[in-house]
């Protein structure tokens, strides 16, 4: 497998111009100051090489900015200043015919910066061509990786896997796609290899050869370092895949692109929720309106308004009680007697009487009779009785 290739690069602090320790003022103002002294519009004279500049103080600003991106520069800053030069496993400390890092490994770190690339196009030299032919070289390392142990298995050897672990077929990664490639295919790519693992063994980083070993209470010690130290630099290979995965995601503008298109879409549900929202509370209010329209109509009908129909008139006058003698009306006989006995109504009826008496003895004086002791009249409810 040809090894990845990508331009060496200088470090972000240098590139600056700030110590590593600078916080981030420091940081923001060195930026400043550096993209305006390296801005193409004001160097007309070196446009290409104000070009490269720019692009690399961009670089350095957008990674030094962001916290995690700094702190992961920081710890691997040896390593990418370093890709493109290969490293032998443990710095020339491993067994003698160990056969090192390989320098793809090392080749990775290179593609952690924007100079990487130029522009987003899908050609070899664009964000898209380039990143593509790192993931495809990825997939393809994987997939021999996974042809090796397979047939080691094959074949009965106990090789030291490193934690690798086995599988029954051959894994399979998704490809990185184009410029023009739609959200699915993107989001299945990240996906997959935000949980990268590999099929690897990790061999070159045995730092002991036990074949060596004068016993094999030695060799099974140089065996047990040797897997300690299989799994820490796989550890770190599937840290570094991930990291790149993330690196990658951050600047694809597919990936914004969605993003966009997928907060349009909630802003639009939202906007129809809100306007279902108004026309129910609307409907609501229409609603209740109508019902008081309706209690109103109803109280416009009570009794008291003088507009009933010939049947409710005739009912209303035989509910009617009077008191002849006080000139009251009742609405019910209870009303009427609970009158009657009241101290007003038989004062009334005393005097009424009274008079009617006086009345009868005139007219008896006058008519000389005396033996018919007349009538007396007795007032209640509309009706007269004989005394």
């Amino acid at each position: 497998m040809a090894p990845l290739t990508a331009p060496k690069q200088r470090c972000f602090y240098e590139v600056l111009e700030v110590p590593r320790d600078a916080d981030e003022d420091a940081i923001k103002k060195a930026y400043r100051k550096q993209a305006l002294l390296w801005h193409p519009d004001k160097n007309a004279h070196r446009a290409e090489e104000a070009a490269e500049r720019f692009k690399e103080i961009q670089n350095a600003y957008e990674i030094l900015s962001d916290k995690h991106e700094r702190a992961w520069y920081d710890d691997h800053r040896d390593q990418i200043l370093r890709s493109g030069e290969r490293h032998q496993a443990g710095g020339g400390g491993g067994f003698e015919g160990g056969t090192g890092k390989p320098a793809e490994d090392e080749e990775l770190f290179s593609f952690f910066t924007s100079s990487c690339y130029s522009g987003y196009g899908d050609g070899p030299k664009g964000f898209y061509g380039v990143y593509a032919s790192v993931f495809a070289k990825l997939a393809k390392q994987e997939q021999e990786a996974w042809e090796r142990r397979d047939a080691a298995n094959a074949d009965g050897d106990d090789d030291l896997s490193g934690g690798g672990g086995s599988s029954s077929s051959a894994p399979t990664f998704p490809g990185f796609g184009t410029s023009l490639s739609d959200t699915a295919t993107v989001n299945a790519f990240y996906s997959h290899w935000l949980n990268f693992t590999t099929c690897r063994n990790f061999a070159w980083a045995d730092l002991y050869n036990p074949a060596a070993a004068p016993n094999r209470q030695v060799r099974r010690r140089m065996e047990e370092e040797n897997a300690k130290a299989r799994r820490a630099a796989r550890k770190e290979w599937i840290d570094t895949v991930r990291e790149l995965v993330g690196f990658v995601r951050k600047r694809d503008k597919r990936v914004a692109r969605a993003q966009a298109e997928e907060a349009a879409r909630r802003a639009a549900r939202e906007a129809e929720d809100q306007e279902r929202r108004r026309a129910e509370r609307e409907a609501r209010l229409a609603k209740a309106a109508e019902y008081e329209d309706a209690d109103w109509i109803r109280s416009s009908e009570a009794p008291g308004d003088g507009e009933y129909s010939g049947d409710e008139q005739e009912e209303e006058e035989m509910e009617v009680h009077e008191c002849v003698v006080c000139d009251k009306v009742f609405r019910s006989e209870k009303q009427l007697r609970n009158h009657e006995r009241s101290k007003k109504h038989t004062e009334a009826l005393a005097a009424l009487r009274a008079m009617m008496e006086e009345e009868e003895a005139a007219l008896g004086g006058l008519g000389g009779g005396d033996g018919d002791d007349g009538d007396a009249i007795m007032y209640g409810s509309g009706a007269t009785a004989r005394v």
